[in-house]
């Protein structure tokens, strides 16, 4: 009755707020997208040494996250960007209380936690891609009537159905833990049978021991001045979390910002004789286009399929050389 009069007591207080939840999902989904662009920052400048990053580079991130992910749940009880919050995961149900002494979750859960962090957002970006090729493969006319087309045809209608209904059921979801109704923020915690509340505030021993590191310098006291493992590792953890949250802030920014009117509009572009041969055909493969796509760093139009292919391949326009990516893309609706 005492451990269940506890656990009443620790789940009703410190229910961290909606904005708590979305920061740090928000935070969790930066730090993929800004290693990715450090990544491909250096396969362009050292081709040849980093090139093979960009190819593996959901393999390489996949092992850094799980690292990572499972370093906060085993002596946080959290994830990475729910740790920088100052969030804790707590099991609902009795039976799962946390391990004595310390704030560990339970093996099953923790395993759990680590699956649904690092490994289902994994493969669900595997299977966005394939479900992306294909569908541009069937927006370009190339599915015929063959029992492999229309297989492929079923699972690029269900997964938009699956697409779907997880986005609604996440909506729901949301808006229960919002009224008070569910206790787990999210899907992921109400599937593990968790909730988030707010960390006990500990004295933070490492920020100590490099206080004295700095007064034993400072003082002139060098032999009292020692470096563990121990506070280096936590460096580089703490500078990681305020390296993502900066990006963060960058991104957000950049975004905010407004567009600047003071600089002078550029002079048009040379008329090159040869792109005479591109006039209303794709560059690549000279042919009408299909499902005609501008990409603007160049302002060629091509086939959708012939210039993203091209742009995962070499990362530039294929008329003109210049950096360019499949984001920017912009499709055309001709009469």
């Amino acid at each position: 009755m005492a451990v269940y009069a506890a656990h009443l007591t620790r789940t009703l207080q410190g229910t961290p707020s909606i904005f708590q939840v979305t920061a740090q999902e928000a935070l969790g989904s930066t730090v993929k997208p800004a290693l990715r662009k450090l990544v491909e920052y250096l396969a362009v400048s050292y081709p040849s040494k980093c090139d093979w990053c960009v190819r593996w580079f959901d393999e390489l991130y996949l092992l850094l996250d799980a690292c990572l992910q499972y370093h906060y749940l085993k002596h946080y009880a959290a994830s990475f960007s729910e740790s920088f919050y100052g969030l804790l995961r707590v099991p609902l149900s009795v039976s799962n209380e946390f391990n004595l002494g310390h704030h560990r979750l339970p093996d099953n859960l923790e395993k759990g936690s680590l699956i649904l962090l690092v490994l289902v957002p994994y493969l669900r970006e595997k299977v966005e891609k394939i479900i992306d090729r294909w569908r541009e493969e069937y927006e370009d006319g190339n599915f015929g009537k063959s029992t492999r087309d229309k297989v492929r045809m079923a699972a690029i209608k269900l997964y938009s159905i699956v697409h779907v209904c997880s986005a609604v059921g996440a909506l729901v979801q949301t808006g229960r833990y919002l009224t008070g109704a569910a206790q787990s923020p999210t899907l992921a915690h109400a599937a593990l049978g968790l909730t988030l509340r707010d960390a006990p505030d500990n004295h933070d021993h490492e920020q100590d021991t490099w206080g004295e590191f700095a007064k034993a310098i400072f003082t002139g006291r060098f032999r009292n001045a020692a470096v563990s493992f121990p506070m280096v590792g936590g460096g580089l953890l703490r500078a990681m979390e305020y390296g993502a949250f900066l990006v963060q802030f960058l991104r957000w920014w950049d975004a905010a910002a407004p567009t600047s009117h003071s600089l002078p509009a550029p002079p048009p572009p040379h008329k090159i004789e040869k792109d005479q041969k591109y006039m209303n055909k794709c560059p690549v493969c000279l042919n009408t286009w299909r499902i005609p796509t501008v990409l603007p760093v160049s302002g060629y139009v091509y086939c959708y399929t012939c210039i993203s292919r091209e742009l995962n391949a070499r990362g530039a326009c294929p008329a003109t050389g210049c950096p360019a990516n499949a984001r920017s893309l912009i499709r055309l609706y001709l009469s």
